[in-house]
C-alpha cells in the first residue's frame, strides 16, 4: 500500500509522515528536495528540480521492488515537483508528466495549509499557500486521483489521517 502526503509548504507534511510512521511502522520515504537543497544550497534551477524528481523516483522504485508488499508513506513526490516547476518556471519537464501518469497510490492526503508558517531558508511560498492548495486540488482532480483533505490541526491531524486509513481493509485499526 502506498500513501502520498502532499500539499503546500509548511502544511505539516513531514510531521504527519513521522507520526504515521510511528503509528503504522511503515516505510517512510522522506522528501528528497529538502536533502538536495541542504546539500547543494538553496539556489536551484529547472534542471535541479528534474534531478530531484528523477532521484526521488528511483528511490521509490527500488524500495517498492525490494520491500513489496509493504506500507509506504511518501513525504511528497513528483506531484509536488510538477506544481513547484509550474509555479516557479511556468512549465514542467515532460519526463515528470509522463512519470506522473504511471504512478498509482492507494491513498492521497492533501494537507490544508492551516498551520502556522514555520520559517525555513528553503521555503519561499509563505504568502501563496492557500493559492497553492487550490492548485493541488485542481491538479489532483485533473489526474483523476482520489484524495482526502487533512484539515485538522496539531495532534488531531494525525488522528484524522489514521481514521481514514482505518477505513481500508489492509490496515489494522
Amino acid at each position: 500500500m502506498k500513501i502520498l502526503i502532499t500539499g503546500p509548504e509548511s502544511s505539516g507534511k513531514s510531521t504527519l509522515c513521522s507520526e504515521l510512521d510511528r503509528h503504522l511502522n511503515c516505510i517512510l520515504i522522506p522528501e528528497y528536495a529538502r536533502t538536495y537543497l541542504e546539500e547543494n544550497g538553496p539556489k536551484y534551477s529547472k534542471k535541479d528540480l528534474l534531478e530531484i524528481a528523477k532521484y526521488h523516483y528511483q528511490v521509490v522504485k527500488v524500495l517498492e521492488k525490494e520491500c513489496n508488499p509493504n506500507l509506504f508513506v511518501l513525504d511528497t513526490f513528483l506531484l509536488n515537483i510538477k506544481i513547484w516547476s509550474e509555479v516557479k518556471y511556468g512549465k514542467c519537464d515532460p519526463w515528470l508528466i509522463e512519470k506522473l501518469s504511471e504512478i498509482k497510490y492507494d491513498l492521497i492526503f492533501l494537507l490544508k495549509p492551516n498551520l502556522p508558517w514555520v520559517e525555513d531558508p528553503l521555503r519561499e511560498s509563505k504568502h501563496i499557500r492557500d493559492e497553492l492548495f487550490e492548485i493541488y486540488k485542481k491538479e489532483l482532480k485533473s489526474l483523476n486521483w482520489k484524495y482526502h483533505i487533512i484539515d485538522e490541526v496539531q495532534e488531531l491531524r494525525t488522528q484524522q489521517a489514521l481514521d481514514i486509513i482505518a477505513l481500508y481493509d489492509e490496515f489494522p485499526s
